[in-house]
């Protein structure tokens, strides 16, 4: 073989490996697959995972929404349940084992801000009595929460932004105080130069001066 199929072939097995890397972790979770308006303020948010507890199948599924959030139901795949909490709709029914890729549907109106992660922690259960968390808040976590960067679409309520740890009054609005002391040193310092050059202009103007 050549030095350059060698080359050639190194680089397609880096990239092959990459590819698989990068993907085959993401394949793994319990994920948001997607969000569709319903017309009327509501949204359906659906989710779905390839995989169980090893050699142990899905049993349930129990989706948590975000704060603030209405939930007006839920649909699972043929045979489950849907069950509405305050909080979350707990999906039962038939194991479901691993590559199955079933949907979840959570239909509710959701509030937030225009390019907010809002995130539903999830917890599946498997028959064996395992199951996996779904409820990191880091996407680059093990086993982040399935999230959704909202718009406008999506949310029946738009609120306001507000960063981690404030009042929730939304942004921080520049500083009034600050900028009237700004004005004021800048008009002090514009009468102090008028004052000089007047001072100066006067003197000039005296018979014998200079």
């Amino acid at each position: 073989m050549t030095r350059t199929s060698t080359r050639g072939a190194l680089v397609l097995g880096l990239v092959t490996a990459l590819l698989c890397w990068g993907v085959a972790p993401a394949s793994a979770h319990v994920i948001l697959d997607q969000a569709v308006p319903q017309g009327d303020g509501s949204v359906e948010v659906t989710f779905t995972f390839d995989h169980s507890c090893d050699a142990s199948p899905t049993v349930e599924l129990a989706v948590a929404v975000p704060e603030g959030a209405e939930i007006l139901g839920g649909t699972g795949p043929t045979g489950w349940t849907a069950t509405t909490e305050e909080s979350r709709v707990v999906f039962a029914g038939p194991g479901i084992g691993d590559g199955a890729a079933p949907r979840f549907a959570v239909i509710a109106r959701l509030t937030g801000s225009v390019g907010q992660a809002l995130l539903f922690p999830t917890r599946q259960s498997c028959a064996n009595g395992d199951g996996y968390d779904w409820v990191d808040t880091s996407e680059s976590a093990e086993r982040p929460a399935p999230r959704l960067v909202a718009t406008t679409a999506v949310l029946a309520e738009v609120v306001a932004s507000t960063a981690p740890g404030s009042s929730g009054r939304g942004p921080a609005l520049p500083d009034d105080g600050a900028s009237a002391r700004q004005l004021a040193v800048a008009l002090g310092v514009l009468a102090l130069v008028v004052y000089v050059a007047a001072r100066g202009a006067l003197r000039r103007a005296r018979p014998g001066s200079r």
